[in-house]
């Protein structure tokens, strides 16, 4: 079977199909991150939120103009953190009702910068003004095929036409989701981050 992939950038307004998609495959792919806790309406504001800003991408992976995948990538984290900033009274409330406690104590962790005191200062410094890889999926009936590999090499192309790219971090708890980082994306073993309940492995990529 021959693949058509296409690295499609999202922007304002976004369409309903894409919102649609993407609720289902965060729910279904990524249901360790903090925004898989968000219901459909807080996850659509937050999707709102994160394109008005002009320093985080996203991508949808198409493969015969079919949504299978996608990404969120940002310029600094800082300017992800700023994202669940502007919605933390909605945030709240939403993971309080729905008690993700884990979820809580991890945007905590995050917001204080507690969760990078096991890493040195100068990777600190390197991760703070990096571009972010925050989440990645691929729909689970379509991994294994390369799709990701392709559509990510798109991707690094496609930000490297219009933004300086020097480095790229990114973070999983998932060990073969490190291993398509490490053996298909060319990503390296950079430090942890504290979680609850379980560390993050932190990965770099060189663009320089």
């Amino acid at each position: 079977m021959s693949y058509q992939i296409n690295a499609k950038k999202i922007e304002l307004p976004i369409q309903t199909k894409y919102l649609d998609f993407l609720y289902n495959v965060i729910k279904k792919e990524n249901s360790e991150a903090i925004v898989s806790s968000f219901g459909k309406n807080l996850l659509n504001q937050y999707f709102e939120a994160l394109l008005n800003s002009k320093n985080i991408h996203l991508y949808i992976c198409e493969l015969n103009e079919k949504s299978v995948g996608y990404v969120i990538l940002s310029e600094k984290p800082s300017y992800l953190i700023s994202n669940f900033k502007k919605l933390r009274i909605q945030i709240l409330i939403n993971l309080i009702i729905n008690l993700k406690i884990k979820a809580l104590l991890n945007i905590f962790l995050i917001i204080c910068k507690i969760d990078l005191v096991l890493l040195s200062s100068e990777k600190r410094n390197i991760i703070d003004n990096s571009y972010n890889l925050n989440l990645l999926a691929i729909d689970r009936n379509y991994q294994s095929k390369g799709i990701g590999r392709i559509f990510m090499t798109y991707v690094f192309e496609n930000l490297s036409k219009t933004n300086k790219l020097n480095y790229l971090t990114v973070e999983t708890n998932n060990e073969r989701t490190g291993r398509f980082y490490e053996k298909k994306l060319g990503f390296t073993y950079f430090g942890k981050k504290i979680r609850f309940f379980k560390f993050q492995k932190i990965y770099k990529k060189n663009f320089i």
